[in-house]
């Protein structure tokens, strides 16, 4: 019979465990086991400040996260942004309208005031956070701490520790509270605003808070204050000096505001990024303690800033190679300086601001502007009714003879605004105009049945640029088109020769290119 196999000497399943721990643990001659890995480290908490998560979630596609560190005594923090929306048609007056916020946030919405507090929790580690959706764009932003208002009336504003702006408020008492800033980008699958012209850059050039000798301040008295931005790349020894745009802030601010809040420096490279505008000097003025008012204004700027800045910088001194921009009551003094003081720029924006009516020689003065003028608002402005009144200024310009560009965004008073309207300013006006001359000469060619045409144009540059106009230049004989010519070193140069005489006088029609604007010369006849 068959005999039975030996029964093994430990159960099955004990053999079976005990094999198991034998193929788990690996153990040397001679020396103990290794012990087990210990538990992995805790992650470290999320930093303080804001953080920008993508989402591709409605109603933005973008979320920011807001983690601030409060006093201990703090018993309520209230987050305030500029960040409140409304349809445009329900905006009948400044500081109303829908004030939905960001989570309501819908398409063709315009930012909207005024802000509103929104609260944020404490969390167990003591750091108070919120969270919203936010479109594209800059965002400005503070913290109150116990504060009932739901407008934050009355109430300390405290800007962020953790996302405080580079350069602080220069003297005691600067107006412009809110210091602290937040960019977000647009959403492929949630589309909002085109605002990649704000959007931080890889290139920057360098921030300078800069004090001067001004006998007329009285706040500082003595001194005062501007701010300095020296673009990417800049070059003391470069062979051209640099034009410089002058910008003004409004009430309420000073001269910090045009690069913390208006993020000034960043639409300008990215404009020279895209090659639309050629790298500049800005200078960020403060007109606060400054008596005279607008006139006041004008003088510091040619009597202190001007010297200073053009014996401290590689800039040009001629007025042809400054620009001047301002809003609201910068706006206010946009206005004197074109209509009065047209001599110190040559190129000129007034935004936000409604404007007097011109007189008969301000209008004179104004067409021989060198180069551009531009008059911008938000079409809902109702504070003192500027959209309306910035368009009529506008229209009654034009109407006189004036040549200027208007260009008006959907928004209120706000930066919102400003932003665009800066941008524009660069890439369309803001030194990118230019002069064609033209010089003919014709011969007869096989008898009198043909002329021979030789037109000339040369391109310039009104301000200085480190480069020259590129592109090309249409040539006409009335109205037959007589060909075009690449502009090579300034000049552009057809020759051709068209049937009989050549009876019309010849105009050279320059295109523009990306840096430059269009121009055409006076008709010229051949000689």
């Amino acid at each position: 019979m068959p005999v039975a196999p030996p029964r093994p000497l430990t159960p099955a399943p004990t053999r079976r465990l005990m094999l198991a721990l034998l193929a788990a643990i690996t153990v040397t001659a001679g020396t103990v086991a290794a012990p087990a890995a210990s538990a992995a480290p805790p992650a470290p908490p999320a930093p303080l400040g804001p953080t920008v998560t993508r989402t591709d979630q409605a109603p933005t596609g973008y979320t920011v996260t807001f983690r601030y560190q409060a006093p201990a005594d703090v018993q309520q923090v209230h987050i305030y942004g500029d960040w409140f929306y409304s349809r445009p048609e329900n905006i009948g007056c400044q500081d109303c309208g829908d004030a939905r916020p960001p989570a309501e946030w819908q398409p063709g919405d315009v930012a909207a005031t005024p802000w509103h507090t929104q609260a944020m929790r404490k969390g167990p580690d003591g750091v108070w956070t919120f969270t919203t959706p936010l479109p594209a764009g800059t965002f400005r932003y503070a913290f109150t701490h116990d504060c009932a208002n739901e407008l934050a009336t009355g109430c300390a504003l405290h800007d962020d520790p953790a996302n405080r702006w580079q350069i602080q408020p220069q003297y005691p008492g600067a107006p412009g509270a809110v210091r602290s800033t937040i960019y977000v980008p647009a959403s492929r699958k949630f589309p909002t605003y085109d605002t990649g012209y704000q959007a931080p850059v890889a290139k920057v050039g360098r921030l300078e808070s800069r004090r001067y000798p001004s006998p007329l301040s009285t706040n500082p008295a003595g001194v005062h204050d501007i701010v300095v931005y020296l673009p990417h790349g800049y070059d003391p020894n470069r062979a051209t000096p640099y034009p410089t745009l002058y910008l003004s802030h409004g009430s309420g601010d000073h001269s910090t505001a045009w690069t913390m809040q208006g993020v000034a420096h960043l639409i300008l490279e990215n404009a020279v990024k895209d090659r639309a505008a050629q790298p500049m000097v800005i200078v960020s003025t403060d007109f606060n303690g400054l008596p005279g008012g607008n006139e006041g204004y004008v003088n510091e700027l040619r009597d202190n800033i001007f010297p200073f800045v053009e014996q401290n910088y590689h800039v040009s001194t001629r007025a042809q190679d400054r620009a001047f921009a301002g809003f609201s009551a910068g706006g206010s003094r946009a206005y004197t300086i074109m209509y009065n003081h047209t001599d110190l720029f040559g190129y000129h924006a007034a935004w936000s601001a409604g404007g007097p009516a011109a007189t008969p020689a301000q209008v004179d003065s104004m067409k021989a502007v060198t180069g551009g003028i531009m008059i911008g608002t938000g079409l809902q402005d109702r504070l003192g009714n500027i959209a309306e009144n910035s368009q009529r200024n506008a229209a009654a310009l034009r109407a006189a003879g004036v040549e200027l560009d208007e260009y008006n965004v959907p928004g209120v008073h706000t930066w919102h605004v400003w932003r665009p309207l800066l941008d524009h300013y660069l890439r369309t006006l803001a030194f990118r105009a230019t002069t064609t001359g033209l010089d003919v000469t014709r011969s007869s060619a096989g008898g009198s049945r043909q002329t021979k045409v030789t037109a000339t144009a040369t391109v310039d540059a009104v301000s200085t640029s480190a480069s020259a106009p590129a592109g090309r230049v249409d040539f006409y004989a009335g109205d037959t088109r007589l060909g075009s010519a690449p502009v090579r070193h300034g000049v552009a140069r057809l020759t051709t020769t068209v049937r009989g005489e050549l009876n019309a006088p010849v105009v050279a029609r320059y295109q523009g290119d990306k840096l430059f604007n269009d121009s055409h010369s006076d008709p010229v006849d051949a000689r």
